[in-house]
């Protein structure tokens, strides 16, 4: 199974609060300009990515990456 990468809103809430965490990823999900990606692409999304961009399939991997590293 691949993991999922998502990125929340920093806030000042103290490290141990778990439920105010898990409910602020609740919360983004329902929101329409995030969306969970997989950290690891499947050999599909990369072949697409590849072809979208006029690049290698290891331009798109690096490209992938990059997006993932800077997001939110």
């Amino acid at each position: 199974m691949n993991a999922i990468a998502m990125t929340f809103p920093k806030d000042n809430a103290p490290a141990g609060v778990s439920v105010d965490g898990s409910l602020a990823a609740i919360g983004a999900l329902n929101d329409q300009s995030v969306t969970a990606v997989p950290l690891k692409p499947s050999a599909s999304m990369l072949a697409a990515g590849s072809r979208a961009g006029g690049v290698s399939v290891e331009i798109a991997w690096k490209i992938y990456q990059a997006m993932i590293r800077h997001a939110g």
